[in-house]
């Protein structure tokens, strides 16, 4: 399905396996149903069953929405490491500003931003064309918010893809993986960044109901 892919990186899955490229809609249902995993690890296991096919379409079961509290600490979190976006959306939805910037950390430590920081991703060649971009981008929030349980509906290029098997741009899985990797790492991975953003700081005006008069 995804046959005009961008050949394979350096460190690729399928050279280190030596086996043929799983198509890519049956490798991000994979990734994004591991989170117990590295996505790079979660492909590597995939690619040893090729027979195992997931919906990926399907809802994932989630845990919740983010807390503002949660959202507090990732934004906390990304400003000590010099990695906060300088806007936010203005929005009541914790939900919305998570997938922004899980957005803008996918641009930026992909090397789609200009010069990335220095966190071991796979950077974007120097000319990378418009389609590429996007798509990458796509794939990264998508699965990032897959692996945290949050609701986010595929977009673009990334949504005809799954829905309608529309063709894709050539793109590199190798970066996708990596930049998804990367940015779980920054909160301890993927099941840890799940609880941070689900995180509730008790109210110091909180009384106990045992207490309360």
């Amino acid at each position: 399905m995804d046959q005009n892919s961008h050949p394979i990186d350096s460190y690729s899955i399928e050279e280190l396996d030596h086996q043929p490229p799983m198509p890519w809609d049956h490798l991000l249902a994979a990734i994004r149903r591991s989170p117990q995993l590295s996505a790079v690890e979660a492909a590597r296991i995939a690619q040893h069953q090729p027979d195992v096919t997931t919906d990926v379409l399907n809802p994932l079961p989630a845990p919740g929405p983010p807390t503002w509290d949660g959202l507090h600490r990732v934004i906390n979190t990304l400003h000590r490491k010099n990695l906060l976006p300088d806007d936010l959306p203005q929005t009541r939805s914790a939900s919305v500003i998570l997938t922004h910037l899980l957005t803008e950390l996918a641009l930026a430590i992909s090397g789609h931003r200009g010069p990335r920081p220095d966190l071991q991703a796979a950077s974007a060649e120097t000319r990378t064309e418009a389609a590429q971009v996007r798509f990458e981008i796509e794939c990264i929030t998508w699965l990032i918010a897959g692996r945290l349980g949050v609701r986010t509906a595929a977009s673009g290029s990334l949504k005809g893809y799954l829905k309608h098997g529309e063709l894709i741009p050539e793109f590199s899985r190798d970066r996708v993986l990596q930049t998804v990797d990367t940015i779980e790492a920054l909160f301890g991975g993927a099941l840890a960044f799940g609880a941070a953003i689900r995180e509730e700081t008790p109210s110091l005006f909180e009384l106990d109901v045992q207490l309360a008069v």
